[in-house]
């Protein structure tokens, strides 16, 4: 589930944000978790952790073009869209690294063309930095470099993780979790594993070795291209 954030002063607006955002997750089988900000100062004082932040400009007291360099100080990765009926500023959202801006009122067609781009985003920053995983006690966050290999077993995801004895299992698609870590180091090597690719150390005719010394095998159907793949992963040479 991706955490967002709306800073919005008004009810209308953020409403019919939040609706856009509900309409989206219906059409794209994405969960998303809305937290609103009437102003920008709340936002900062908090330091809240989000996947994807919407920010007005025209905000009381601290504006949002203010708020997103404060921001940037000590979150240099998350998304940030401004929306705002201020199109003339919108142009130096550039200067806070902005991904993009929807000027009020804000329409499907528009809003729908940035969150494609916010969701790309949101799973490379994902797949590269960390996975929030589900299990009956709550979130666990696992950085992705302390994975080795995801699999499935009997409908579940088997996460096998950098010095844990006992592998991590939870209810899940791997089809599903491949969308997600697109773009990040993980390799499909058959129809039930993922693998990732920082922690394989050679891959010679389907056999895949790991840097903990474990030994997979990539499947016949997958084998040349997931070569490939990790060919260019490390740069055009094995």
């Amino acid at each position: 589930m991706y955490q967002i954030l709306i800073v919005e002063d008004e009810d209308e607006a953020a409403g019919g944000l939040a609706s856009l955002i509900e309409r989206y997750g219906r059409e794209h089988d994405a969960k998303f978790k809305v937290t609103r900000h009437r102003d920008a100062s709340s936002f900062i004082k908090s330091k809240t952790s989000y996947d994807l932040v919407f920010m007005d400009i025209d905000l009381p007291g601290m504006s949002g073009m203010e708020a997103a360099g404060l921001m940037r100080a000590y979150d240099e990765e998350t998304p940030l869209i401004f929306v705002t009926n201020l199109a003339q500023y919108a142009i130096r959202g550039y200067e806070v690294d902005a991904l993009d801006f929807i000027v009020k009122p804000v329409s499907w067609y528009h809003f729908s063309m940035r969150m494609d781009k916010a969701m790309r985003a949101m799973r490379r920053h994902s797949a590269t930095g960390r996975l929030k995983v589900s299990t009956r006690s709550g979130v666990r966050v696992i950085p992705t470099a302390d994975v080795l290999y995801i699999d499935v077993s009997n409908h579940d995801l088997v996460y096998h993780i950098c010095d844990e004895d006992e592998p991590l299992r939870v209810r899940g698609s791997l089809g599903k979790l491949e969308e997600e870590l697109e773009g990040g180091p993980f390799l499909r090597i058959s129809s039930g594993r993922l693998v990732n690719m920082d922690h394989v150390s050679s891959m010679r005719s389907g056999i895949v070795r790991l840097s903990n010394g474990e030994v997979l095998y990539a499947s016949r159907a997958r084998k040349r291209e997931a070569l490939d793949i990790f060919t260019d992963y490390l740069g055009g040479s094995i």
